[in-house]
């Protein structure tokens, strides 16, 4: 009985190992196609729990993620401060035709970094590098035991100023000071149209660059212009600079504009 009983209850097991293992043999000799294929979830780049960015163009509010437009950025990120990240933007592009020349340039201002360093934005490199010496002996922790927590923050300002403009040397110059009879204060929606005016056939032909400058004078609550007006004596040739600091956007830092105007008119003689 012990026998018999062994016998049964071993043969199933035995049973079901060969028809496993026959499985197993033809799945491995069946062709590629007859299989039934796995499906395993994609994998995302992005870390676990990150959620997908949204990039959306300044100029045209569209966004990259279906191919709209190659030239949005990343929504900038609040930092700890929880103040949102400004942009910058940098151009320079020109229209020529004959004697007749439009060129329009655009830069970042960095106004608060000079002002932190207790400098004008025409100081030349040397002038930066001896002030941001003196003024970090001047206001380092260590030597302001009164007040560390006030001394640490203002020497952390002048450092980050310092890396904002050490490698400027007096080519962001704004002379508003110097000409007072030149000064124009305006809005920008008020400055957009004294840009267009002058540089009218530069941002024809490049119009990705003139919707920028557009949307960044645009938004702008102060612009702060110097226009200078020249004509030659002949009357031939009429020339016309336009300096402007464009300050207050929401979503741009401060920026220098340049604008310049070459108009050369030919006269045919009367016959």
């Amino acid at each position: 009985m012990a026998w018999s009983f062994c016998c049964k209850s071993a043969a199933p097991t035995a049973g079901r190992r060969r028809t496993k293992m026959r499985r197993r043999i033809s799945r491995a000799l069946s062709p590629m196609h007859q299989l039934k294929r796995r499906s395993f979830p994609r994998r995302s780049s992005r870390p676990f729990g990150m959620a997908e960015e949204v990039r959306i163009c300044p100029i045209s509010g569209l966004s990259t993620l279906q191919g709209a437009c190659p030239f949005a950025k990343p929504k900038a990120k609040a930092k700890d401060g929880g103040k949102k990240q400004k942009a910058s933007v940098k151009l320079d592009f020109q229209w020529e035709q004959d004697q007749s020349r439009v060129s329009v340039s655009v830069c970042a201002h960095p106004t608060d970094a000079f002002a932190a360093l207790e400098l004008s934005d025409a100081a030349s490199q040397e002038e930066i590098k001896r002030q941001y010496k003196l003024l970090s002996l001047r206001h380092h922790p260590d030597k302001n035991q009164d007040d560390v927590d006030a001394a640490t923050d203002r020497f952390q300002r002048i450092k980050d100023a310092y890396q904002a403009v050490k490698d400027t040397d007096g080519e962001l110059a704004f002379p508003w000071d110097q000409h007072p009879d030149k000064q124009l204060v305006m809005k920008g929606e008020e400055a957009i149209v004294m840009f267009a005016e002058v540089g009218m056939e530069a941002c024809e032909e490049h119009q990705f660059q003139g919707l920028q400058l557009r949307h960044l004078v645009k938004t702008s609550i102060e612009v702060k212009v110097l226009r200078f007006d020249k004509e030659g004596q002949d009357g031939h040739i009429t020339e016309c600079w336009l300096q402007a600091l464009c300050a207050g956007s929401p979503h741009f830092v401060n920026h220098l504009v340049k604008v310049y105007r070459r108009d050369a008119w030919e006269y045919e003689e009367a016959k």
